[in-house]
């Protein structure tokens, strides 16, 4: 695995510094800043860039991936090197109506075949393993399963979440 690009560093610990130094963020116990959800996104979304992934900026100045111009090769190699700065999800509890949405598919996608799909959890998002998320995107018979077991259109199928 190779290191993370120096630029991307570089971006993540100048994001950090400006957190500490303006006090915009909270502390932990050992008095250190903790970065924002916002600078956490950015420094991921930089480093895929450096990757050589096109962003779009959202509505609210967000970063997202552009839709539609990259392939799922670009972006698994992508993801890879810039693991360390991907942001954790936060954890909302789902509906008991998403709860059972998310059951269904995991049901239905183990039936047409992805062995080991796991449960949703209570977020109503089934937690995939590395391995697990990069055989959903490149498997074709993964594919078409969730395809056949999630009807919603492609933008809006989220696998795993």
């Amino acid at each position: 695995m190779r290191p993370v690009p120096a630029v991307a560093r570089c971006a993540a610990a100048l994001v950090l510094l400006s957190l500490v130094t303006a006090g915009c963020s909270g502390s932990t116990a050992t008095g250190q800043a903790k970065p924002t959800r916002e600078a956490t996104d950015t420094a991921y979304y930089r480093c895929l860039e450096d990757q050589g992934i096109p962003l779009d900026t959202t509505g609210d100045g967000g970063l997202r991936v552009k839709k539609g111009q990259n392939n799922d090769t670009a972006i698994l190699a992508a993801e890879k090197e810039c693991v360390g700065l991907q942001p954790s999800p936060t954890t909302v509890p789902a509906s008991e109506e998403d709860m059972e949405r998310a059951r269904k598919l995991s049901a239905c996608l183990r039936e047409h075949g992805v062995k080991g799909y796991p449960e949703p959890g209570p977020d109503g998002a089934a937690p995939l393993s590395g391995e697990m998320a990069h055989a959903m995107k490149t498997n074709p018979d993964y594919r078409k399963a969730n395809r056949v077991c999630d009807p919603r259109p492609a933008g809006d199928t989220v696998v795993g979440g």
